[in-house]
This record gives structure tokens, sequence and C-alpha cells, in this order.
């Protein structure tokens, strides 16, 4: 006999699970901040290139992580941990990072980011640019980094930001 709320998972589609997870991502932006974001990228997209208007807003997520420094952590679990506590308290989703053993990188998906269609980028996926700032001046930041590493977005969608941060 199935239990309670089995049915509800196994017939929750990969649509209604990125529709759930692309509204908390907009829920993360008040209301006053919307249209400012949406100004604010449309207006960068008007007068830069599309690799000036991202290297900006990286620029503006190192200086996030310049803002909430992390403290040097000993270990992978560790340095999730203090992350996702960065991140909920700016209320800006939360990160899960793994090991690519093969290619040597640390993968980080970055779920529920604040999210505003503008532009050419009805998604929201424009925040890509800023994650990439702010997790490589967390990683950074840590003991033993490599200031030649950089993190790099594989896929984003409303919803995940997935990096990669090792060697090309």
């Amino acid at each position: 006999m199935a239990r309670r709320g089995d049915y509800r998972r196994c017939c929750m589609t990969a649509v209604d699970e990125q529709r759930s997870l692309s509204y908390l991502a907009r829920r993360g932006v008040a209301a006053q901040w919307r249209g400012f974001l949406r100004a604010l990228v449309e207006t960068l997209d008007a007068n830069l290139d599309g690799a000036s208007r991202d290297a900006l807003l990286r620029a503006v997520g190192a200086r996030m992580a310049g803002l909430m420094p992390l403290p040097a952590c000993g270990s992978l679990p560790e340095l999730e941990a203090r992350i996702n506590e960065c991140l909920a308290g700016c209320d800006w989703g939360w990160v899960e990072i793994g090991l690519d053993p093969q290619d040597r990188a640390l993968v980080l998906s970055h779920n529920a980011a604040p999210s505003i269609a503008a532009g050419t980028e009805a998604n929201g996926t424009w925040i890509a640019a800023v994650l990439e700032g702010l997790h490589g001046g967390w990683l950074g930041g840590q003991p033993g980094s490599d200031a030649a590493l950089a993190p790099r977005r594989v896929a984003a969608t409303a919803a995940t930001v997935t990096l990669r941060y090792g060697r090309a």
C-alpha cells in the first residue's frame, strides 16, 4: 500500500519541480528590488557586451564574498556548511559541493538563488555570473587555494546554477 505523499513524489514532473524551484528563487527577491534589478541588468545589457557584463557581475559577486568572509575550513562538508550559513543569512538559497575525482574539480550546485527575468534572460540566469564571483571569492580565500582557479558556470536554469572549480 502506498504511503501518504508517495503519489505526489512519483507523479511530480520535472516541470512541476522546475516551477516550484523557480517560484522559490523569485520569492527570495524583495518586491522593492525587483524593478531595480531588472532595470540594472537591462541597462548593463544595453551598454556592455555579454562578456563585459558578466565580468562586472562576477566582480560584484567577489565583492559580496569580501563582505561576508568565510573562516578557514578543514573539509568540504565544513566549507559547504559555512557557505550555506552565509547564503541563509541573505536568503540566497543553498549550495551543494561535490568532488569530481576524474577532473580533480569541485562541482557546486547553487539552488534557489534570487532570480529576476531581465534582458535577454527570461529565466534570470544572469545571476550565474554573480555566483561565479561570490563562490570564487569564498573558495579563493581558503587555505591552499590557487589564485589561477575560478568557478565557471557549467549549467544554469531558473532553479539551479552549476559551477565547476578546477583546472580546465
